[in-house]
């Protein structure tokens, strides 16, 4: 069952969080980080590991996460059964973060946030999006896309295709109303597809 926390933390508790935080065993757990001088789509190393980072006019480079947390505007962690993500908003002073949970992790750490009961009259719905790029024989290991231009290394197992093209697709959950209307969105995975 789905459970919606949320909460307004200090840069110190997000790090706490995140150190404390057990996904369930056997679900790879993948990282969305965006800062004003780059961005990261990669496995989730914990605090004490590299992530691929990504910024214009550069190729991608592992840096250290210590280095790079302070620097991230809004974050994600995210694998099929939940998402925790956060947004620094330098308006709320010391408790800047702005952190939620949506999902279904047995994490005594995720217990720091507050139960929320927004998700009691939403239905959640699954979609695909596909990602920028595109792989084939000639960029083995790469999503190459040139309307960016960029290289592109998204953390998603695929063959590289003898013809045609691999699609690399982020899977996520939109919790609607009656309506239809989306209220939440949380990222569940990536997944890649051949296409001709």
């Amino acid at each position: 069952m789905a459970t919606l926390r949320a909460r307004d933390v200090s840069f110190s508790e997000l790090q706490q969080l995140l150190q404390e935080l057990m996904p369930p065993s056997g679900e790879v757990v993948r990282c969305w980080l965006d800062a004003h001088d780059g961005w990261a789509l990669d496995k989730w190393p914990g605090l004490e590991g590299k992530v691929l980072w990504n910024r214009a006019g550069h190729l991608p480079a592992l840096q250290p996460l210590s280095e790079l947390l302070p620097r991230v505007a809004q974050g994600r962690i995210f694998s099929r059964s939940g998402e925790l993500k956060w947004r620094q908003l330098p308006a709320l002073g010391e408790r800047c973060c702005r952190t939620v949970f949506l999902g279904d992790w047995p994490a005594a750490a995720l217990e720091r946030l507050d139960p929320c009961t927004e998700l009691d009259h939403l239905h959640p719905e699954t979609a695909a999006y596909p990602l920028w790029g595109q792989l084939t024989r000639h960029t083995p290991g790469e999503w190459i896309d040139l309307r960016i231009p960029h290289r592109l290394k998204y953390p998603v197992e695929a063959q590289t295709p003898h013809q045609g093209r691999v699609i690399a697709y982020l899977k996520v959950e939109l919790w609607k109303d009656r309506r239809g209307e989306p209220q939440f969105m949380r990222l569940c995975d990536l997944t890649a597809q051949w296409e001709e």
